[in-house]
């Protein structure tokens, strides 16, 4: 191990001791990390230099983190850290059942895929999914949180899909979209079905944690490979992982102190139309077919 990786590590151990409490002194610092005074003065000065650390002017001696620590983890946000809670679970189910799952997030009017095990299946049909987005209506992912979230953010969602989406991403048939609530509720999951053996089925559900809908996971598999028998199959799995998942979100958010997120688990025993019906006929033929 290099010198320069060593020196990064020690600097690593330093802040993380440091945050168990408010100061230290050098021979605290020195019983608590075993690392030698001369190396403690060292990395101290250095990290006092870069302002995250700060020697109190009053007491010789005394060292205490800043408030520039903080900017460490402010890229990491709620849905990053969704992410890396659920990977170990995804990966765990994934090599139980050998089909590749996805985590995503709602991101504007579309739903944003944080996670993924396709790198672990054999059957994945492509290398990642991680970073795609997909529209709400065609997708599973984009039912099952349109049927699960609150109708006051299903309202702001199809407002900003309608103003900001492409023709295709658009939601005008009201009655289509309170169907699709209403069914994917009563099953308990909502699905895609390919239109051809060169596409994907999926079926999603929803990821609640402590009350909060915190986004959707889906399965996909082969087209031909569909059926009831695989849907009973491998669903009570995809739903236990899922709940796995948001009780992690939701423990960890409470000892972390991160805020939750604006939307809530308080839904409508039977959904209402947004709007005004655009149509009579409820149908999405309209929309582009997309994957998940």
């Amino acid at each position: 191990m290099s010198t320069e990786v060593r020196s990064v590590q020690r600097a690593l151990l330093i802040l993380r001791v440091m945050n168990e409490r408010s100061t230290w002194s050098l021979q605290e610092l020195h019983q608590r990390t075993g690392l030698a005074k001369s190396t403690l003065h060292r990395l101290l000065g250095t990290l006092e230099y870069e302002k995250y650390v700060r020697s109190d002017p009053h007491a010789y001696g005394q060292y205490q983190l800043t408030l520039a620590v903080s900017n460490l983890s402010s890229g990491v946000n709620e849905k990053l850290r969704l992410a890396e809670l659920a990977a170990p679970l995804m990966i765990s189910a994934t090599r139980q059942i050998k089909w590749p799952l996805s985590l995503a997030v709602i991101d504007g009017h579309q739903m944003r895929v944080v996670f993924c095990t396709m790198p672990y299946s054999p059957y994945a049909i492509r290398p990642s999914s991680l970073g795609r987005r997909y529209d709400l209506i065609p997708s599973a992912l984009g039912r099952a949180y349109l049927a699960y979230c609150t109708r006051a953010e299903r309202r702001i969602l199809v407002e900003a899909a309608n103003t900001h989406g492409e023709p295709h991403q658009k939601i005008t048939d009201m009655w289509a979209l309170r169907r699709t609530v209403r069914e994917t509720r009563r099953q308990g999951y909502a699905i895609r079905y390919a239109k051809n053996n060169s596409e994907s089925t999926a079926f999603a559900v929803p990821v609640f944690g402590g009350g909060v809908l915190r986004g959707a996971l889906v399965y996909s598999t082969f087209a031909s490979q569909m059926d009831d028998r695989m849907l009973k199959r491998f669903l009570s799995l995809v739903q236990s992982t899922a709940s796995r998942i948001g009780e992690e979100a939701a423990a960890s958010a409470q000892l972390s102190g991160m805020p939750m997120p604006a939307q809530t688990a308080g839904m409508l025993a039977t959904p209402q139309p947004l709007l005004q019906p655009a149509g009579a006929v409820p149908s999405f033929a309209h929309h582009h077919p997309v994957a998940a």
